[in-house]
């Protein structure tokens, strides 16, 4: 019975015996409403609103996404869309001003930080995948690329078949570790796992370890911010096509909910390609690197038709 039956209920009651009636009726009505104004509720908008400051999670060495700028502030591509992210929430809990405080993050400890609440948002370029969606929710796909190799352009390396007795890093945590894990029997190279992308590169570049597998993009990123970056190829066959998203707490639908509408917003408008001019296809820095990347097919259907499916 639904509170639209009130008036014909309670015509032909007393006064007091109407009154009571719809009382309990109203209180039913409520009953009845609470768990869907529950599932409406978010508690990281509400501890935003509460806080008045949003925690924002970054890597210092993911660039062009995620990484510290010549200033040692947050910058790059996954960054500026947090930054959206934070002002659709300033707007909706109608805040005057929101503060934004960074919290630098590894792969290793990325997951932890957004389940245990430490961070609002995450913004890098995680992949999003069927194990990771067991603790934590992915926003849409922000952008899509293929985890490869680095390697010295003289080492000779060209493929996993080359490998055998040499040693091969990636970060610890990330989705290159699993493919390193997965073919180190095969290949019968030695395996090392650096705590976050600025290390596993360091590794390469003073000959402790002869290939960096990880997502192409960064790679690309980190041989540009190289003292010689011709000295560095990216090699190999694609071991997976990686769907890049912000990553968020799973408990939390609305929040997600209004950080996928603002993806998507400036996906379907001209910031999208102005960010990626910025940050894929001019100089960055007072280095001035580089990538000089243009958006793959695979890129541009993630932002023309925005999804949070995962590929693998």
């Amino acid at each position: 019975m639904t509170a639209f039956a009130l008036p014909a209920l309670t015509a032909r009651l007393p006064r007091a015996r109407r009154l009571l009636a719809a009382i309990l009726l109203a209180a039913g009505a409520a009953a009845m409403l609470a768990p869907a104004a529950a599932r409406a509720q978010s508690p990281v908008l509400d501890k935003i609103r509460d806080a008045g400051t949003i925690v924002l999670g970054y890597r210092e060495s993911a660039l062009p996404f995620s990484f510290a700028d010549d200033k040692g502030q947050p910058a790059g591509y996954a960054v500026d869309l947090c930054l959206r992210a934070a002002e659709a929430a300033r707007q909706k809990l109608g805040l005057k001003d929101l503060k934004v405080r960074w919290m630098p993050l590894t792969p290793q400890n990325r997951i932890p930080a957004v389940v245990n609440g430490l961070v609002d948002l995450d913004c890098a370029p995680n992949t999003n995948s069927l194990e990771r969606q067991k603790q934590v929710a992915f926003s849409v796909s922000h952008y899509v690329s293929t985890v490869r190799m680095l390697v010295r352009a003289d080492s000779g390396i060209r493929s996993f078949g080359d490998l055998r007795g040499k040693t091969v890093v990636t970060s610890a945590g990330s989705t290159g570790d699993r493919h390193v894990r997965r073919f180190k029997g095969q290949y019968g190279y030695h395996d090392v796992y650096a705590k976050d992308h600025g290390e596993s590169f360091l590794l390469l570049e003073s000959g402790r370890a002869q290939a960096f597998v990880m997502d192409d993009v960064l790679l690309a990123g980190l041989r540009a911010r190289a003292k010689d970056p011709s000295q560095y190829v990216i090699v190999g066959p694609a071991l997976s096509v990686e769907q890049n998203a912000l990553m968020l707490s799973k408990a939390d639908p609305e929040w997600k909910r209004l950080v996928d509408q603002t993806l998507a917003a400036t996906f379907a408008g001209p910031e999208v390609a102005a960010l990626q001019q910025r940050w894929f296809q001019q100089p960055i820095g007072s280095r001035g690197i580089n990538l000089a990347l243009a958006p793959s097919g695979e890129v541009r259907a993630a932002w023309k038709h925005p999804s949070d499916a995962v590929t693998e």
